[in-house]
């Protein structure tokens, strides 16, 4: 059994945190790139072992690909954020990016196009980060990888974990005039993380 390095008392303060940074800089800067209301909604905060990243993994009717965006960030606190949707949903959000109609594949500007929202999204966590910490951090170019929800979400957890266990941040952000649901999920180790919550 995997001894816990953040009590629940913590993590529910770092789900308050991060859900405030969110809706104060994320939910702002995404509303205004796709013109739709967007509501953030957190779903959960949880440290797990490296044997429970299954756990995880959204469990969908059709095995479709997502379509996921990975940022990190360096400096003076790690973390990394990965924002994902299945892939029908993607080409929908990337020609409402584009004003073009929703193509049958993904092209080339399209993946272009989200890993730039991704890329935004993230930089606003991490500005408010800063503005709260005082750390100095600066966040990865982004990735862009079309696959199963599972192995987006693995190369994240064994990136950033340096203990036995992680952190992980799943929240939603909702579109509502599009109706679609572009999932977050944030990576820390343990250590990395008390330094949001003021405990390093």
């Amino acid at each position: 059994m995997q001894v816990s390095q953040l009590s629940q008392s913590d993590l529910q303060k770092l789900d308050k945190v991060i859900s405030a940074f969110i809706n104060k800089k994320m939910v702002p800067s995404l509303s205004a790139l796709t013109n739709d209301e967007v509501k953030f909604l957190s779903i959960k905060t949880s440290e797990l072992g490296l044997d429970e990243i299954s756990t995880i993994v959204p469990q969908t009717e059709f095995q479709e690909n997502d379509v996921g965006v990975y940022i990190t960030c360096e400096g003076d606190m790690k973390l990394g954020i990965l924002f994902h949707l299945p892939l029908g949903d993607a080409k929908k959000l990337a020609s409402m990016l584009l004003g073009s109609e929703a193509n049958s594949d993904l092209s080339l500007e399209g993946k272009s196009s989200l890993a730039e929202i991704g890329n935004i999204l993230a930089a606003s966590l991490f500005n408010a980060i800063n503005e709260k910490t005082g750390c100095k951090i600066m966040s990865s170019v982004p990735g862009l990888a079309i696959d199963t929800a599972e192995v987006l979400l693995e190369s994240p957890i064994i990136e950033t974990a340096v203990s036995n266990t992680f952190i992980h941040i799943y929240g939603e952000l909702h579109c509502t005039g599009s109706q679609l649901i572009i999932s977050a999920s944030i990576f820390q180790d343990p250590v990395e993380a008390k330094k949001i919550i003021g405990l390093n």
